[in-house]
């Protein structure tokens, strides 16, 4: 039996577009695990399964999405290195803390560092963090595709290998904070590009994803905005209003740095069914977006 194609191969051959694909997400927390990582990481990673089930469960309640991280100049730190983010439309957060035993997760008061966005925890992050996606167990893709985006970024400090981010046929993926901005298909060539435009406040728009905190929708209109007007600043673009209607007409307003809102109306469209990842036993119909017009 021949072996079932990439699935990003899959997903570039369809012409499946980036814009709209990022996971939605606004609650973060990264623990610095070195591999390997297992298919769910958080289970099948060497921690205690009090704290791995511990962990999953913050992701579905208060939905928090726990990362794995690591850093091959760091095999076996004797003290792990955490941060915590919150990647809201308008406030951001982002911290570090340490650990030396894992059991200390099980003493944070997760509803209330959630309710409170993380205000007041950690030690706040005055530079950027850098995430890039090279869980291979959950998606060979993102070994593949991923592995040498880290592997070309690992000078730099602010930059760690995660687990599963989301979107495995996009990889290489890469996650940028404060903001919560995915960028996908990003490769050992123009790694260095992506991370160096964000440093300036600046978005590679031919990787871009979306911003974690809008829906797809915003996220597509965003970038249409955006290579419309060539708008690549980071804060270019805020939300203003987004509405739908039955018929998946999507209308989303933003405002611009003139002081003028602009309308972007766009058209929810499903691609043909394909599986979504590598080890997918399923086939799903991917949603994508056309733009009718901006105003």
């Amino acid at each position: 039996m021949s072996e079932a194609p990439w699935c990003t191969v899959v997903a570039a051959a369809t012409g499946e577009r980036l814009a709209g694909s990022a996971s939605r997400l606004r609650h973060w927390m990264m623990v610095e695990q070195p591999g390997p990582w297992g298919h769910d990481a958080l289970l099948e990673s060497g921690f205690p399964s009090e704290i791995g089930r511990t962990l999953v469960a913050w992701g579905e309640d208060p939905g928090v999405r726990v990362l794995l991280i690591q850093r091959r100049d760091r095999p076996a730190p004797s003290v792990r290195r955490c941060f915590a983010a919150f990647t809201g439309r308008r406030e951001r957060r982002l911290a570090t803390f340490e650990i030396r035993d894992l059991r200390e997760l099980l003493d944070l008061d997760i509803e209330a560092l959630t309710r409170d966005r993380w205000q007041g925890f950690g030690d706040p992050l005055a530079h950027p963090l850098f995430l890039v996606c090279t869980h291979g167990k959950h998606d060979r893709c993102c070994a593949r595709y991923g592995g040498p985006v880290g592997r070309a970024l690992a000078q730099r400090p602010d930059v760690w290998e995660c687990s599963h981010v989301g979107g495995d046929r996009f990889a290489g993926n890469v996650v940028c904070f404060p903001e919560g901005l995915y960028f996908g298909r990003v490769t050992a060539e123009s790694a260095a590009r992506v991370v160096r435009a964000y440093e300036q406040g600046f978005l590679t728009l031919e990787h871009f994803r979306g911003h974690s905190s809008h829906p797809p929708a915003v996220q597509a209109a965003e970038y249409e905005l955006r290579v419309a007007l060539g708008l690549l600043r980071v804060d270019d673009v805020v939300l203003d209003q987004h509405t739908s209607a039955a018929d998946r007409r999507h209308r989303v307003v933003f405002r611009i740095p003139d002081g003028h809102r602009r309308t972007v109306d766009l058209r929810e469209f499903t691609l043909d069914r394909r599986p979504l990842t590598c080890k997918a036993q399923r086939s799903h119909s991917p949603r994508t977006f056309v733009l009718e017009g901006i105003s």
